[in-house]
């Protein structure tokens, strides 16, 4: 989809400067006597104030951007509630909002101390020993490790002075019952090992990754060694494997539209053929939405990272920025987070970052860039060649005319909270007179999910 993010990625690059005022100055004076379209867009000028605000930590421009919203979404008859909790957070007078300011600003040590703290990239199980990777090495002294038995259960707990990115992870019967991996406070991630028998937690440090296993004496090295052999029959990997399906928009947000067809539809449509095909292949398929229903961005994702998947495919449509490219604008695109290198991937991400703009404010800037980790760019690149690949080959089997729009790196924000390899895939235009019918039609949906389908199997035999 297209048009939008080009201004939300130079928050990440620009300061506030002389512009912001004069668009704060431009609201006070303009939007009362404006045209509704042109209050329109004075009010998206005031909310990429307000992102940035969130971005930047800045609790006067917050203040500022949100007595206007509220004023301008009243006016437009938008949702305002959220902006209204966010505003009674830091009601108060200006003077009071400036001195949190002051504060913080005579407090740099202690921010800097929370910042610099390491942030959790993957947990992944490997043999004997579930691997932790971080943005930075680990100091041992920041770990800490205790005991708690109430029984039927032993609970062995570790601590580590670092922020675990979206929402808690949960492995079974892997070393032991269970292992739960949260954030227990703003500074610290809790790992919990809970077992039926006592235990002891063995931990290695190598640089970034930190190895957590279970000491093993004889005896309980007899014990581990079976279920472990167990738990990963080399025959059927692809059982292992769990996929998040994503289907775009949803509900109030129908994406992008063309004429009566709607983004929602097609893609929920292609998102359920997906799934079944996968499940044949043996994959566990989860679905962010399964019927017509909005889901924020986060949501999708820490459901990703709740179900500890695998893969994240998250399935949208494209759609031309006007009436006269709709024509000549047509094809298949996948792509992977990271900061866009073109105009058209920030163009690209632009209309599905759109609608969900108010819940921006889950991610921080820190939060970003941590997830443009190096591996987890690769990987995600690795598996948008082979869907491209697959899906362009499963559509030109069918006899249906396709064009190859590429695999390219874009800054998608639905992509930005998952913890595993993610990519986004515009499954065709929309507004394209020809491809915009296609999208609807039964056997075209299931070539593209026979396609995507294709791309898991393929990634999954080259990456194992």
């Amino acid at each position: 989809m297209a048009r939008f993010f080009l201004v939300i990625l130079a928050f990440f690059i620009c300061a506030f400067g002389a512009n912001t005022n004069e668009i704060l100055s431009n609201f006070d004076k303009k939007f009362n006597s404006s045209s509704k379209q042109v209050k329109l867009q004075i009010h998206n000028q005031i909310k990429d104030l307000y992102i940035q605000s969130l971005i930047k930590n800045n609790n006067e421009l917050k203040y500022q951007t949100l007595s206007r919203l509220i004023k301008s979404s009243k006016a437009l008859k938008l949702n305002y509630k959220v902006y209204e909790d966010d505003f009674k957070k830091i009601k108060g007078s200006h003077k009071e909002v400036k001195k949190v300011v002051a504060k913080q600003k005579q407090k740099p040590i202690s921010q800097n101390k929370k910042e610099s703290l390491p942030y959790l990239l993957s947990a992944t199980k490997q043999k004997d020993v579930l691997a932790l990777k971080f943005n930075k090495n680990i100091n041992p002294d920041t770990i800490k490790t205790f005991s708690l038995v109430q029984k039927p259960y032993y609970r062995d707990v570790l601590d580590i002075k670092a922020i675990l990115n979206g929402g808690r992870l949960v492995y079974s019967k892997f070393l032991v019952d269970e292992i739960l991996i949260a954030q227990n406070n703003k500074t610290t991630i809790r790992m919990v090992f809970r077992d039926t028998k006592p235990n002891s937690l063995e931990t290695n440090i190598k640089d970034n990754m930190l190895y957590v296993g279970i000491k093993s004496s004889s005896s309980k090295q007899s014990q581990t060694s079976k279920p472990n052999q167990k738990a990963a029959p080399a025959s059927k990997p692809k059982k292992q494997k769990i996929i998040v399906i994503d289907p775009g928009h949803g509900g109030n947000d129908p994406g992008a539209i063309s004429g009566k067809l709607k983004e929602k539809n097609a893609v929920l449509e292609v998102g359920k053929k997906l799934g079944k095909e996968l499940e044949k292949r043996g994959y566990k398929v989860f679905y962010t939405r399964s019927k017509d229903v909005f889901i924020n961005l986060r949501t999708r994702t820490k459901f990703a990272n709740d179900k500890a998947a695998d893969l994240f495919v998250s399935i949208h449509a494209n759609a031309a920025p006007n009436a006269k490219r709709a024509k000549e604008m047509r094809g298949i695109e996948t792509f992977f987070l990271s900061p866009a290198r073109s105009e058209r991937s920030k163009n690209a991400a632009a209309l599905e970052n759109k609608s969900d703009l108010d819940e921006m404010n889950y991610f921080s800037k820190e939060t970003f860039l941590n997830f443009l980790n190096r591996e987890k760019i690769i990987s995600s690149n690795k598996l948008g060649i082979d869907m491209q690949s697959q899906i362009l080959k499963s559509i030109k089997s069918k006899k249906y005319k396709v064009v190859d729009g590429g695999v390219r790196e874009a800054p998608f924000w639905v992509l930005v909270g998952a913890l595993m390899p993610a990519v986004l895939i515009e499954i065709g235009y929309i507004t394209h007179p020809e491809e915009g019918k296609l999208l609807f039609n039964n056997h075209y949906q299931n070539a593209l999910a026979t396609g995507i389908a294709n791309g898991v199997d393929a990634y999954f035999i080259k990456n194992q």
